[in-house]
């Protein structure tokens, strides 16, 4: 008998192992007021969200047109380096040290999150802080900077306007 008074509590209350369904709560990503929380407003769920580009859609982004530049300095190919900036011809004296150096073997480049250089929306104006390391037959060379880019005239992609490089001093 008294063990039948300890198992009532137990059959008429519930029990804390009991599997709890969840379906009596509201999931936990959900707001308190339905006025907050704009996946709820089906007339906002709907709406696509637009990217902002200076650039057309699938263009490759900034740091890599660096990149893609600078192996094309690695390689020797002027021609194809030189496409990569406005106008197609390096309009830059601040890299020439990098183009130019004599028994270049290897080139690491480094990118930095693209900067907006501007207060346009979408950004036209974006800087590549870079750290590039390049070993020479002579010793490893280092160089910081950036380099600046802005939508090619036709919107097609991003070209290397303006250039900044410093070697750095171990």
């Amino acid at each position: 008998m008294r063990r039948a008074l300890f198992l009532l509590p137990l059959l008429l209350g519930g029990c804390s192992c009991q599997r709890d369904t969840g379906q009596d709560r509201p999931p936990a990503h959900a707001a308190a007021d339905p006025a907050q929380d704009p996946a709820s407003d089906p007339t906002l769920a709907d709406i696509p969200v637009p990217v902002l580009s200076a650039v057309a859609a699938g263009a490759d982004n900034e740091g890599k047109v660096v990149r893609q530049y600078l192996n094309a300095v690695m390689r020797g190919d002027r021609s194809a380096a030189d496409a990569y900036w406005s106008g197609s011809h390096s309009a830059s004296g601040a890299d020439a040290a990098l183009r130019d150096l004599p028994g270049l073997r290897t080139l690491r480049v480094d990118t930095g999150l693209p900067i907006a250089r501007d207060d346009e929306t979408p950004s036209r104006l974006r800087e590549v802080p870079v750290n590039i390391r390049a070993a020479t037959h002579d010793g490893v060379q280092r160089y910081t900077g950036w380099y600046r880019l802005r939508p090619r005239p036709d919107g097609s992609g991003w070209e290397i306007f303006a250039a900044s490089l410093q070697p750095v001093l171990d």
